[in-house]
């Protein structure tokens, strides 16, 4: 909305606007890069040091796009809107959201020290059949539906924004078909590695093999 004198955006505007780039960075770009990292280069050395940088960034992005959502509602003397009449599905996404992605980082350092003993696995889809920590299966699960709480949290706040603001502050249309395109974008280049994961394994008796050797030094799985 405009500020008091009628042109660009008041103080809370900008800190919405603010709230919505981070949370942007985190849902489009650092949490999915996390996961496709993990599903396509987890024979290369570097990466589960590059996992653990993207997520720790995912949860910097959301303590910040957390705090400035909550202090652009206090001020407009708002309340939380986690309860009462302006309770809506968009705060209790973040909220979900901030909670959840701690506990998927726990899980997580958790997996890193749960040890698995070397298997082979021949077949489709060695990660998931191969013999691993319940623990690691549980961290990859989980973090998929973490990021998709992400997703959907940042389609909501899309969709609440433009029934509160005025015409001149809706969401552009480009930044609504962006987040579709590379939505689908991200989601196809997962699907692919997933079927790719399938032929692998039927191609090569050795995928799993090597696959393992590399969790056993990084602690991690992938789904």
């Amino acid at each position: 909305m405009p500020d008091a004198k009628g042109q660009g955006f008041d103080y809370h505007d900008t800190l919405i606007i603010a709230h919505a780039v981070f949370a942007s960075m985190a849902t489009l770009i650092t949490a999915p890069a996390a996961i496709l990292v993990a599903r396509y280069f987890r024979s290369r050395a570097w990466w589960f040091k590059a996992h653990i940088v993207l997520q720790t960034l995912t949860v910097a992005f959301t303590i910040i796009f957390f705090t400035l959502s909550a202090v652009a509602v206090a001020s407009g003397g708002h309340g939380t809107q986690f309860v009462g009449p302006k309770k809506d599905p968009h705060h209790d996404l973040g909220l979900s959201v901030v909670i959840l992605l701690w506990v998927e980082a726990i899980f997580g350092i958790a997996a890193h020290y749960t040890h698995t003993e070397h298997s082979e696995t021949h077949g489709a889809f060695p990660t998931i059949k191969a013999k691993k920590s319940p623990l690691r299966h549980l961290h990859a699960w989980y973090g998929i539906f973490v990021a998709g709480l992400l997703y959907a949290g940042m389609k909501t706040g899309i969709d609440e924004w433009n029934m509160v603001a005025d015409s001149g502050t809706l969401v552009p249309n480009g930044i609504q078909i962006a987040f579709w395109v590379i939505f689908s974008l991200e989601i196809a280049a997962y699907v692919i590695g997933w079927t790719l994961e399938a032929f692998r394994g039927k191609s090569n008796p050795r995928v799993m093999s090597d696959h393992s050797t590399d969790e056993e030094k990084d602690g991690s799985a992938s789904i």
